[in-house]
């Protein structure tokens, strides 16, 4: 008995310890390529290319980075990124929060055929939509503008907000509000002092999920602008690979360490916010 007892406490030490086999092949798919990215970005032009390559630089050169906060209009296009993540999710968030309240609390005919189109957007390839929105804001003269981008970086995040915050408001007991109503709260108190405070982690969740999606985006400010004042990160980067030719691979990848950087120390800070927001949006 004792025998049988200690070869299945083994064969269960066994089986947790192969569980961190897939996990850490994973890991290291995901992690690798980071860090030979960033470990390139301090190396020379001509490391780059050495045969065989070596993982870390003989010295740390700092060549790429120089090249990079010294080329021109860099931080026009810091500001373009930054200025649209932060102002289309604000935009976005915003407009969720009504949104979700709505068919979180509000009963009404066709609601779920309703909350379902909405997330029409995110399942149509993003191609398929630059088309018509070119055409679109070529007819209001929003061309190369703010605005513009506002518009397709608001739009493109609102359904996912929408569908979390739904999950979740509709997890915050009615009463709550009634309460709140027999006192004499109007509306917009309601929300301002009792749905948004119990509903912090699935905000900060949108909220993190629109600038990065923001941050990242490429298709539409490509197809949306032509200015070179416009030019967001990512869109820089692609056009920096496009003009070199043989690229200079080590300031290509000093410009991605400054595009990625940023939005990941974000997403790390509220990462246990982001996926708490998720789970009680999905449960409740």
């Amino acid at each position: 008995m004792k025998r049988e007892i200690n070869v299945q406490t083994i064969g269960n030490a066994v089986n947790k310890r192969l569980y961190w086999i897939p996990l850490a092949l994973l890991i290291l798919w995901t992690v690798f390529p980071l860090l030979w990215g960033f470990s390139a970005s301090f190396k020379t032009y001509a490391e780059v290319y050495q045969v065989p390559p070596r993982i870390l630089p003989r010295t740390l050169n700092l060549r790429a980075y120089n090249v990079v906060l010294e080329s021109r209009h860099f931080f026009t296009y810091v500001y373009n990124s930054a200025y649209l993540a932060i102002t289309s999710s604000i935009i976005a968030v915003f407009v969720s929060v009504l949104a979700g309240y709505g068919f979180a609390k509000y009963k009404f005919r066709f609601a779920g055929i309703l909350l379902l189109l909405i997330l029409i957007p995110r399942i149509i390839p993003r191609a398929s939509l630059i088309i018509p929105l070119f055409q679109m804001m070529s007819a209001l003269r929003l061309l190369n503008s703010y605005p513009a981008l506002m518009i397709t970086y608001t739009a493109t995040a609102i359904p996912l907000n929408t569908m979390v915050l739904t999950g979740f408001f509709r997890g915050i007991p009615q009463a709550l509000e009634d309460a709140a109503s027999i006192d004499g709260a109007k509306l917009w108190q309601r929300i301002w002092y009792i749905i948004i405070p119990m509903s912090l982690p699935a905000l900060v969740t949108v909220s993190v999920m629109s600038l990065r999606e923001a941050w990242n985006e490429f298709p539409f400010v490509l197809a949306l602008t032509t200015a070179t004042r416009m030019r967001t990160l990512p869109y820089q980067l692609f056009m920096l690979r496009d003009a070199m030719g043989i690229e200079d691979w080590p300031v290509v990848l000093a410009f991605t360490v400054f595009t990625i950087v940023p939005i990941l120390t974000f997403y790390l800070i509220f990462q246990k916010k982001v996926t708490s927001g998720l789970v009680s949006g999905a449960i409740k």
